[in-house]
């Protein structure tokens, strides 16, 4: 049952380059196998550079997800030692709980608690709240002068309290770094620069190896919004959509925070429109109001001058037969 979630979610607790070579389909540490201090229990899945299996601390009877490096080459283990790196530096709930590290017959590993793929949410407020955590644990990336560059649904995770969490921190790069031999979002690969991230959310700067930046991240976030809603988002989130994933990085919300101000303030614009409509519409039950009001009042003097106009001719002609009687 656990294998067949984790294929749902593309059977990878952490995933790597898309352009990598596949390494072998099945998997190359048998169950009962001591990794560190976890015995393997179940094949989890791959990514483009990694194993991911579930293990059992061999004392403390702790479940892990333990990533295992499957490729050989010297840009893989620097991505899976930076990625090492930065969880243990980095100890945020926004991000996994780093349980272990070391090397399994010459190649690394790390062990961080296991997690469940997260559902994309489809409703107004659902989406509002998951994209409003994936957004704060991003700012707290970008707050660090990281950009993620992979942000995609495979890699937004759930703990069993329901919180949200980001993985897959191999391709972390810092935003901007003009000092670097090759430009910020390009990694080498068999001695050629290429773009990373995975297609259909990576920006269009970092496949084609240009500076990334906060905007970088914000388009995949604006990606995401436009899945959660199946590619139909209503008007309300159609505008920050479109700024969002937008091919320009200088067209983008600059930062996360500008972005989460958007998503809260959403349906101002539409409150905004409710409550003029709402004063028209008083003004015209007020207008009408005022219209029979005054029709009434009017139609009460033209009644009242009518009957003085009555009574007046009554009195006059009362006063002829009078004078005619007299006579």
């Amino acid at each position: 049952m656990a294998s067949r979630r984790w294929r749902r979610g593309d059977a990878e607790l952490y995933a790597f380059l898309d352009a990598h070579a596949p390494i072998a389909s099945r998997a190359s540490i048998a169950d009962g196998t001591v990794v560190g201090s976890w015995r393997i229990a179940a094949f989890l899945g791959r990514g483009g550079s990694s194993e991911v299996y579930r293990g059992i601390h061999r004392s403390l009877r702790l479940a892990a997800a333990v990533k295992v490096l499957a490729r050989g080459d010297e840009a893989a283990r620097a991505r899976f030692e930076r990625e090492a790196r930065f969880l243990h530096e980095n100890g945020s709930p926004s991000f996994p709980r780093l349980l272990g590290a070391g090397e399994h017959e010459g190649r690394p590993f790390i062990a961080v608690e296991l997690l469940e793929p997260a559902e994309l949410p489809h409703d107004d407020s659902s989406v509002a709240s998951y994209i409003l955590s994936v957004a704060g644990a991003v700012r707290e990336l970008h707050a660090k002068g990281l950009v993620h560059r992979d942000l995609k649904p495979q890699n937004i995770m759930l703990r069993k309290d329901g919180s949200l969490v980001i993985i897959d921190f191999g391709l972390i790069k810092a935003a901007s770094s003009p000092g670097s031999p090759h430009p910020p979002s390009v990694s080498v690969v068999g001695g050629r620069t290429v773009g990373v991230g995975t297609p259909g959310y990576a920006a269009p700067e970092q496949l084609v190896g240009d500076a990334v930046s906060p905007a970088t991240d914000i388009h995949a976030l604006g990606v995401l919004l436009n899945e959660c809603f199946g590619g139909n988002p209503p008007r309300c989130w159609a505008r920050i959509v479109r700024r969002s994933a937008s091919s320009i990085p200088g067209q983008r919300y600059q930062d996360v925070g500008e972005f989460i101000r958007a998503v809260r303030s959403r349906h101002r614009a539409e409150r905004f429109l409710l409550a003029a409509l709402a004063v028209l519409l008083a003004s015209a039950v007020a207008a009408f109001a005022w219209w029979r009001i005054e029709s009434d009042r009017m139609r009460a003097e033209e009644e009242r001058r009518e009957l003085e106009e009555r009574l007046q001719r009554e009195h006059d002609e009362i006063n002829e037969m009078l004078m005619l009687d007299v006579y």
